[in-house]
């Protein structure tokens, strides 16, 4: 792979590290809601599946899913399921968590949540996104030339720049969701929070659900 490849692909990571998507929102709340860590665990999860769909393009499996209508759609109207299924449930913890809520009062300390939840959720938005599947299909043909064992190495590299950028960018959304929270009140912000990124949850879910392969 030539020193000119190498910059085109790492501008092309760059680019999709800091364009924000169902897995970034997850992370801003759960930083907001839980702190800057629980966003770093949303955060690894997500990279993970990151890594996981780029190792997938390299070995081939990616290539299948993305030429069967059926497996695509399948995993399309999963993702979307489960985008929908989040985004119903930050914005139930919005109502409950709102000043004027008589359900639960806006002081109330929120349960503690596990590191395995918020690393699962990362995990399952990222390997429930089929757009992840066409994105490393088409984008890894154009940097690797070798075929078979031999571009192994080269795909597994590629792979993990991709997901230690990834882990990279939502660090940095992290803490910045997690300082906005302690500048604002997390009285205040947490309810808002949960709101938006419900809303957004559920947007991207209708979009995954109706939109296409392309």
């Amino acid at each position: 792979m030539t020193r000119e490849a190498l910059l085109a692909y790492l501008g092309v990571v760059a680019m999709i590290t800091v364009t924000p998507g169902p897995d970034t929102a997850i992370v801003l709340r759960n930083a907001a809601r839980h702190g800057w860590s629980a966003g770093v665990r949303t955060g690894v999860g997500s990279a993970l599946g990151l890594l996981i769909w780029g190792l997938a393009a390299g070995l081939g499996i990616a290539v299948i899913l993305a030429a069967s209508a059926f497996a695509f759609t399948v995993l399309k109207l999963a993702g979307a399921a489960y985008l929908g299924y989040l985004g119903i449930r930050m914005l139930w913890q919005a109502w409950q968590r709102h000043p004027g809520s008589a359900i639960v009062s806006a002081t109330e300390p929120h349960a503690a949540v596990s590191a395995r939840v918020l690393f699962r959720q990362g995990l399952i938005t990222n390997l429930l996104n089929p757009k992840a599947a066409a994105f490393f299909t088409a984008l890894l043909p154009q940097f690797v030339t070798g075929h078979g064992m031999a571009a192994a190495p080269l795909v597994v590299g590629l792979a993990l720049i991709a997901a230690v950028a990834n882990l990279s960018g939502q660090c940095v959304f992290a803490v910045a969701a997690h300082r906005t929270a302690r500048l604002i009140g997390r009285r205040y912000f947490e309810p808002i929070m949960d709101g938006v990124v419900g809303v957004v949850l559920l947007t991207l879910g209708g979009k995954l659900a109706l939109g296409n392969r392309t």
